[in-house]
C-alpha cells in the first residue's frame, strides 16, 4: 500500500477543523441510526501508525457503552478490521458471531446476545480512514438495500473527510469515544422485540455537536470495571486507573494507602520519582494534603499554585505545577488511601459531574487495590515459606559442583511440596535427595519440611538410601495426614564415584557422562511414602566417571500432559546431552527453560544438578569461599582482604585488580538488594577462575545503561551500572535463580 494511502486521521489540530470533523461523522452516524435502528452505530478511525482502529464516535444508545474500544487493524476476525483491510462491506451473521466468541471468549463481554454486524470501509481511492460498524441485537434479517445504504453512507463520509483533510483538517483521536445524541424523532431501540427499519427520510443534516458527556462517563465506568476485573496485580490496577482519569484532565496519578500509621505509595504514573519519595512513609499525623484527604475523608482541589500555597505553605511542588486534586480512596471501613491527580491545564478544576464520576471510579479502584494487595501479600508469604524450607546453600566441595532451581506454580497463592537437599554423609560422601509432597497447600509445605528433616536425620545416622526411605515412609504413615510423597535418594562416594540409589514412586535421575551419553537410571521403584507403612524399598548401584552430570527433578519439569512420560523424559535427556559440558548454572537454565512450558495451573518445579569432578590426582582441585553477614557493608573490605590472600596462595596475583573490582560490585549489589547473607565461592579450573556470589533474593540483577529523568537516585540503576562493569571485564557472567535465592557468577581467564 502506498504510504500516502495509510495517512491517518489522527493528527492533532484545534478549532473549526475538529468541530467540522465531528459534525461530519455525527451526521453520517445519525443517518444510519435513524434509518436502520441498530443497537450500536460506531465510527472506527485508523491511528497514525496504521496499526489500530480506535472507536472515535458512536451514537448514544442503550448498548453503546458495550462497543469495542479498539482493535488491531489487521485482526480480520473482527468485522471493522476485515472491512478496512478488504475495502468491501462485511456482514457477519449470528452463527459466525457465536463462533468468534468461542475462539475469543472476551468478545462475549461486548456482544453478550445473539447479534448480527455490518461494517463498511471508510475510504476513497486515495485515503483510508477506517470503518463504520453497526450491530443489531437481537439478531434479525438485514435486507440487501440496508447493507447498500450502509456502504453508501460510508462512501459519502469518506469523501467528506477527504475534503476536510485536503483543507488541512485532521482529527485528534479521543481517549474515549465521543457519544453523539440520536436524531430527534428516532424510535427508541428495544432489546426484546424485532425493530422494523425506520421509514425516516434520507436527508443530509448538519446537527449541533450533540456530544453527550454523561454517556462518555457511563462508558468509562464500564471499561474501568471490565479492566479492574481482569487486573490481578497492583501495577495493572494503577495502569487501568491512569488510563481512565486521563480523559478527565489528569496527566498524572498516584495511589497511596494508609498502613500502620504511615502512607505508602502503591503505584504512580506520570509523577517524577522525587514526588513519590516525598510521599512514601509520611506519618498520618502530619499535615499534608494526602493525609488530610484520608483523615477528613473529603476531596481537596487546588487549581492554582496560590490556592495550594495558602493551604499548605510548607509543602513542596514541582516547577511545572498546573493544579492538583486529592481524592479519598474509600472502602467499607472508610477512607483507606488517597488518589493524587496532577491536572494538565493551568487553573483547571473538576466539574461536579467529573468529580462524581471520579469518586465512583476510585471506589472501584480502592476495592481492587485492597484485593490485589491482599493477594500479593499472601502470595509473597507463601512463596517465602516455601523457599525457607529449602536449603540455604549447597555444599562447596572440590569433587563436585552443584546447583538447584525451584520454580513455583505460576497460578494461585498456595505453596507446593517440592523439595531437594544435598547432605554430607558420615563417611565423607554426599547424599542427593529430591521429593514431591502431594498437593498445593500449607499442609503440603509443612509435610515437606518434616520429610526433609527426617531424611537428613536418618542419613546422619548412617543409613543407606533404601533404609532412609523405609524410615521416612514409617514417619509419614504415622502422621495425621492424608498426603503422600514421592522421593528419590542418591548417595555418592566422592573418592570412587560409586553411587547407591533408591526411589519411592519418584522418577530416577538422568545421568550424562562427559561425552554427552545420557540415560535415565531407574532403580526398582517402591510405592510413594505414606501409602503402605510396611513397604520395602530396594537399592541399585551405579558408577559415575569424572565429568558426569546427575539431574534429579520433580514431574513439574516434564510436559507429560502433551508428550507423555517417556517422550517428556526423552526430551529432557536430549537437552542434558546437548548442554552437559556447559557450566552448571547455564545447564540448569537450559533444562528449566527448554523443558518447562509453564502453562496456567502448572505444577511446581524442583531441579537438582550435580557435576562429579572426581578425586584429583596429586591433590584436590582448589576451591575456597567466605561468607558476608547480611547488611554488613564492611564485609566488602573483608572480601578484598580474603581475595588478596587467596590469590597469593594460588599464585594468581595478576588477576587481583579485576577480581577485586568485580567481586566488590557483585557482593555489594547482593548486600544492598537481597537483604540476606552473601556466600562468595571460588573454584579454579585449568584455564579459568570461576566466582559465584549466592544470596537469598531470587530476582536477577539487570544492567542499566541510560537513566531517565528523575532516576539519578534509583538504586536499581546504580546496581545496573555495576553490572555493566562485570559485563565489560569478565570473560563470561550470568545470574540465575537457584532454589532459595540466586547465584550471580563470573569467570576470569587464567591463561
Amino acid at each position: 500500500m502506498d504510504p500516502q494511502f495509510s495517512e491517518s486521521a489522527a493528527h492533532a489540530v484545534a478549532g473549526w477543523p475538529q468541530k467540522q470533523w465531528d459534525r461530519t461523522m455525527a451526521s453520517a452516524l445519525r443517518r444510519l441510526d435513524a434509518r436502520l435502528g441498530a443497537a450500536t452505530c460506531t465510527a472506527y478511525l485508523l491511528t497514525s501508525d496504521a496499526r489500530s482502529l480506535v472507536a472515535a464516535m458512536t451514537v448514544s444508545t442503550p448498548l453503546s457503552f458495550t462497543i469495542l474500544p479498539s482493535m488491531a487493524a489487521d485482526d480480520v476476525s473482527l468485522a471493522s478490521a476485515r472491512a478496512h483491510q478488504s475495502g468491501g462491506l462485511v456482514f457477519i451473521d449470528s452463527t459466525e458471531v457465536r463462533s468468534s466468541a468461542r475462539q475469543a471468549p472476551a468478545v462475549l463481554l461486548h456482544i453478550p446476545f445473539a447479534t448480527v454486524l455490518a461494517s463498511a470501509p471508510v475510504r476513497t481511492p486515495r485515503r483510508r480512514f477506517g470503518a463504520v460498524t453497526l450491530r443489531w441485537t437481537p439478531a434479525r434479517k438485514i435486507s440487501a438495500e440496508s447493507l447498500e445504504y450502509v456502504q453508501a453512507v460510508a462512501d459519502e463520509l469518506a469523501a467528506d473527510l477527504e475534503k476536510l483533510a485536503e483543507q488541512g483538517a485532521a482529527v485528534e483521536l479521543p481517549l474515549v469515544p465521543r457519544f453523539v445524541s440520536r436524531s430527534p424523532g428516532t424510535a427508541p431501540h428495544r432489546l426484546t422485540a424485532t425493530v422494523p427499519e425506520a421509514a425516516a427520510q434520507d436527508q443530509r443534516e448538519e446537527p449541533a455537536d450533540g456530544l453527550l458527556a454523561s454517556n462518555t462517563y457511563y462508558y468509562q465506568l464500564h471499561r474501568l470495571a471490565f479492566e479492574l476485573a481482569a487486573a490481578g496485580r497492583v501495577r495493572d490496577i494503577v495502569a487501568a486507573a491512569q488510563a481512565h482519569v486521563r480523559p478527565l484532565g489528569a496527566r498524572g496519578l498516584m495511589l497511596s494507602l494508609a498502613e500502620k500509621g504511615r502512607l505508602h505509595v502503591v503505584g504512580a504514573a506520570g509523577f517524577p520519582r522525587e514526588a513519590v519519595h516525598q510521599i512514601e512513609g509520611t506519618l498520618l499525623s502530619e499535615h499534608t494534603p494526602e493525609t488530610d484527604t484520608i483523615t477528613q475523608a473529603e476531596a481537596k482541589l487546588f487549581p492554582t499554585v496560590g490556592e495550594f500555597r495558602k493551604a499548605y505553605p510548607d509543602a513542596g511542588l514541582p516547577p511545572d505545577f498546573q493544579g492538583r486534586a486529592y481524592l479519598p480512596l474509600v472502602s467499607g471501613a472508610g477512607a483507606v488511601g488517597c488518589c493524587t491527580l496532577d491536572l494538565d491545564t493551568p487553573g483547571s478544576t473538576l466539574t461536579s459531574e467529573e468529580l462524581a464520576v471520579l469518586v465512583i471510579m476510585l471506589e472501584q479502584v480502592g476495592l481492587s487495590l485492597e484485593r490485589a494487595r491482599s493477594y500479593e501479600i499472601e502470595h509473597a508469604l507463601t512463596q517465602s515459606l516455601q523457599r525457607t524450607l529449602l536449603p540455604r546453600s549447597l555444599p562447596h566441595l572440590p569433587e563436585v559442583v552443584a546447583t538447584s532451581r525451584y520454580l513455583p506454580a505460576n497460578e494461585g497463592a498456595e505453596v507446593g511440596g517440592d523439595w531437594y537437599d544435598i547432605l554430607r554423609l558420615p563417611e565423607g560422601g554426599i547424599g542427593l535427595v529430591i521429593g514431591d509432597v502431594q498437593g498445593h497447600s500449607l499442609e503440603a509445605a509443612g509435610t515437606m519440611g518434616q520429610l526433609r528433616s527426617a531424611t537428613r536425620a536418618y542419613a546422619a545416622e548412617g543409613h543407606d538410601p533404601a533404609r532412609v526411605l523405609e524410615r521416612s515412609n514409617h514417619l509419614l504413615a504415622g502422621l495425621d495426614t492424608d498426603l503422600y510423597a514421592t522421593c528419590c535418594c542418591l548417595w555418592l562416594d566422592l573418592a570412587l564415584g560409586s553411587a547407591g540409589l533408591a526411589t519411592a514412586g519418584h522418577p530416577g535421575p538422568l545421568i550424562s557422562d562427559a561425552q554427552g551419553r545420557t540415560a535415565q537410571v531407574q532403580p526398582p521403584m517402591g510405592p510413594p511414602l505414606g501409602v503402605d507403612p510396611h513397604a520395602v524399598y530396594e537399592q541399585s548401584e551405579t558408577l559415575l566417571s569424572p565429568g558426569s552430570v546427575v539431574a534429579l527433578f520433580t514431574d513439574g519439569l516434564l510436559d507429560t500432559r502433551r508428550l507423555g512420560v517417556d517422550a517428556a523424559v526423552g526430551r529432557l535427556a536430549c537437552v542434558l546431552a546437548e548442554n552437559c559440558t556447559k557450566n552448571l548454572e547455564t545447564l540448569a537454565d537450559c533444562l528449566t527453560q527448554h523443558c518447562t512450558p509453564r502453562p496456567p495451573q502448572a505444577d511446581d518445579v524442583a531441579l537438582l544438578v550435580m557435576r562429579y569432578e572426581g578425586a584429583q590426582p596429586g591433590g584436590q582441585r582448589r576451591v575456597a569461599g567466605t561468607l558476608v553477614q547480611r547488611h554488613d557493608l564492611r564485609g566488602v573490605a573483608h572480601v578484598r582482604h580474603f581475595l588478596r590472600e587467596l590469590l597469593g596462595q594460588w599464585d594468581l596475583m595478576p588477576l587481583l585488580d579485576n577480581l577485586e573490582l568485580l567481586a566488590t560490585e557483585v557482593v555489594t549489589n547482593a548486600l544492598i538488594h537481597a537483604h540476606s547473607d552473601v556466600d562468595l565461592r571460588l573454584r579454579e579450573y585449568p584455564d579459568r577462575l570461576r566466582v559465584e556470589v549466592r544470596d537469598s533474593d531470587p530476582h536477577p540483577p539487570v544492567p542499566t545503561e541510560i537513566l531517565t529523568a528523575g532516576e539519578t537516585d534509583n538504586q536499581e540503576a546504580e546496581s545496573g551500572r555495576g553490572l555493566l562493569i562485570v559485563d565489560a571485564l569478565a570473560a563470561d557472567w550470568g545470574s540465575s535463580p537457584a532454589g532459595r535465592g540466586k547465584t550471580t557468577w563470573f569467570e576470569l581467564t587464567t591463561t
